[in-house]
């Protein structure tokens, strides 16, 4: 998942201007990154006591992710099966915070911004009725985004050692990331039929 530790910014039809934040725990876009973000807080009219319980959810989570990972190597979080506990935990947690209709509008936020992203995520692939070889394929297709992720991020850091004086923008680091991250996106809702993507269209935007 691109921009897994760098921040997104977007202007949503819906939400308006979202500054959101991912990083090895999490990436961009996933529900644990959403509620912490204070644009998202205001999108959902959360109260006080509301930002304070979403930031416990994200840190039980990273403090549930350090377990799992504190003895062996680290794998990105959505495709490890280790993890999922603990990203399950997180929208049951949300779910009990926000209620089902403002938790229904974070579900949606979170599959535009995460596009392909979102067939990893409990739930949606049952929704669209993939098949057993789909889901196969997803898993495949995930990980090779990964693996194509951290390439384009070891290219880059190997420019800036060369070049480091004039690839110091951080600009390159976002542009190339943005670039794996579309592509690892359409791989994924590639896998899906013509009447797949169109009914992930209408979940996305709350159209069914």
């Amino acid at each position: 998942m691109a921009y897994r530790s760098g921040e997104l910014r977007l202007d949503d039809p819906d939400a308006g201007r979202l500054r959101v934040s991912g990083d090895g725990y999490a990436a961009a876009g996933e529900l644990v990154t959403l509620i912490v973000s204070p644009d998202v807080h205001r999108f959902l009219s959360m109260s006080d006591d509301e930002v304070a319980e979403a930031s416990a959810i994200d840190r039980r989570y990273r403090e549930a992710l350090r377990r799992v990972y504190s003895g062996g190597q680290w794998r990105p979080p959505h495709v490890d099966p280790a993890a999922a506990p603990a990203r399950e935990e997180v929208a049951h947690a949300v779910g009990r915070l926000l209620g089902d209709e403002r938790t229904s509008r974070l579900h949606r936020l979170s599959w535009r911004i995460q596009g392909g992203d979102a067939l990893l995520d409990d739930g949606v692939p049952d929704v669209l009725q993939l098949t057993a070889e789909q889901r196969r394929q997803v898993e495949t297709v995930a990980e090779e985004n990964e693996r194509e992720y951290a390439r384009v991020l070891a290219q880059v850091d190997a420019v800036r050692g060369r070049q480091a004086a004039r690839t110091s923008d951080p600009e390159l680091v976002a542009v190339r990331a943005r670039r794996a991250h579309d592509a690892g996106r359409a791989r994924l809702l590639a896998l899906l039929t013509v009447e797949q993507r169109a009914r992930f269209a209408q979940l996305s935007t709350g159209g069914g």
